[in-house]
């Protein structure tokens, strides 16, 4: 199929979910094609060509891209799983890659807790646990709450948080095979739960060890997830976040990407920032992640060049300045995020409710549905639509959205909540809006 397409340069996607969307704006504004590599016979996201190919599996999906490798500009991915993949990829097509031990360290929670705790990164407690019983002792021996993970990986998916003084018969076995269920290889890590601000920070780092944060966002969690940890919105320059915090986030953040031996890869840390001042960090993978790299952090930046043409720089061996970009607006990546219920009208979203200013690039507004049933989620593969946000700071501020939030619930849900087996109406084809601008 791709050969049949005639001369055209490409970008490759591994991994068809929604929330790579951007990247078809991206491919536009190269004049390029999007190959996506995708396991699955009709992934959300199809591009101008499909491999259905295993994207852990480097040596199929090099062998399926081989008539096109040379009009590559560059491959990128969502998933910890393919990182080795892309690196491979790149190496095919004569770029820089990070060296393979370095993206196992990030890919496995482990060996990356282990390393921070070697360069004085980290402090917290933790155990790869192989039954129950061991997450019990650990649990019990452990201050405070437990955070429960699969040990591969980076996704909401798997993950439960234990309060010891809340805990009902059975939690413990429950939070163990959820996440032993997702991980690749069964392996369940349990941690000392650290509680404070979240953040993340996007970052490009070159092959000479130099690293330049391109965004930080802080992080917030749905109140109807449970006990798992659902994000449901990143706010880029927050304004409720000084600069000199976001340069010491930023500074520790190189440490951290540091100590795991990447370079030539992009970086996506999160991290707690204690009540103390103290910070924690969390995971790291060696990539970014679809609208975050297509369009928020560059939508924040406001800069003439895109944290994606630095990086297809560095694999052409280009270097950056040890630093963090100095953003010009603020901008949000916000989840639609109902209490269990129904929609009760259709033709509405939060976008009637913004403050004058603040305009949505992307949206998946799909499931705003007068009928449609919205349940507890748990995980990031439930939620329920998207918004991409950007303003200027002082317009696009966590309370002004919370506002605009609060009447569209209001207006879309009401107080109307769904009973435990009530039935909804099927879920519809996602279809997602992005504008081909480039996102500044």
């Amino acid at each position: 199929m791709i050969q049949s397409m005639g001369k055209r340069s490409w970008i490759v996607l591994l991994g068809g979910n929604e929330l790579n969307g951007g990247l078809e704006v991206v491919a536009r504004r190269y004049g390029a094609g999007l190959v996506v590599v995708d396991w699955n016979a009709r992934p959300q996201i199809r591009g101008d060509a499909h491999i259905r190919c295993d994207i852990k599996h480097a040596d199929a999906v090099l062998e399926a891209l081989e008539p096109l490798i040379e009009d590559v500009h560059f491959a990128c991915t969502s998933s910890d799983v393919a990182t080795e993949t892309v690196a491979r990829l790149h190496a095919r097509r004569g770029l820089r890659r990070p060296a393979s031990g370095a993206l196992a360290l990030a890919r496995h929670k482990l060996l990356t807790n282990a390393a921070w705790r070697r360069h004085g990164l980290l402090s917290k407690s933790y155990r790869l646990c192989r039954t129950v019983d061991e997450l019990a002792d650990f649990d019990t021996t452990t201050p405070g709450a437990t955070i429960v993970k699969p040990a591969s990986g980076s996704s909401s998916r798997g993950i439960t948080v234990l309060r010891q003084r809340d805990i009902e018969e059975g939690a413990l076995a429950v939070a163990w095979r959820r996440a032993a269920s997702i991980d690749t290889r069964g392996e369940v890590l349990a941690e000392e739960f650290a509680s404070g601000t979240e953040f993340t920070v996007e970052m490009v780092g070159d092959g000479q060890g130099h690293v330049r944060v391109w965004g930080i966002s802080r992080k917030y969690h749905t109140v109807h997830a449970g006990r798992s940890r659902v994000a449901v919105k990143l706010h880029y320059n927050p304004p409720d976040v000084s600069r000199r915090r976001q340069v010491r986030l930023a500074a520790f953040a190189r440490r951290c990407y540091r100590a795991l031996g990447l370079q030539a890869s992009l970086g996506h840390l999160e991290v707690i920032e204690l009540a103390d001042g103290r910070l924690v960090p969390l995971e790291l993978g060696a990539r970014s992640s679809g609208f975050i790299l297509s369009h928020l952090v560059d939508a924040a930046a406001g800069l003439p060049q895109t944290m994606l043409e630095e990086y297809e720089a560095v694999l052409r061996g280009g270097r950056v300045t040890d630093g963090l970009v100095v953003p010009r607006r603020s901008a949000m990546y916000f989840f639609y995020d109902f209490p269990p219920g129904f929609g009760r009208r259709n033709g509405t979203s939060l976008v009637q409710h913004l403050p004058p200013g603040v305009r949505s690039l992307a949206w998946d507004r799909s499931r705003l549905l007068r009928g449609q049933r919205f349940d507890q989620i748990d995980s990031d593969h439930e939620r329920h639509g998207f918004e991409i946000l950007v303003g200027e700071p002082e317009r696009l501020t966590i309370d002004a959205i919370s506002r605009a939030e609060a009447d569209h619930r209001l207006e879309f849900v009401g107080s109307h909540t769904a009973r435990p087996g009530a039935s909804g109406t099927p879920k519809p084809p996602r279809r997602i809006a992005a504008h081909a601008d480039k996102a500044v």
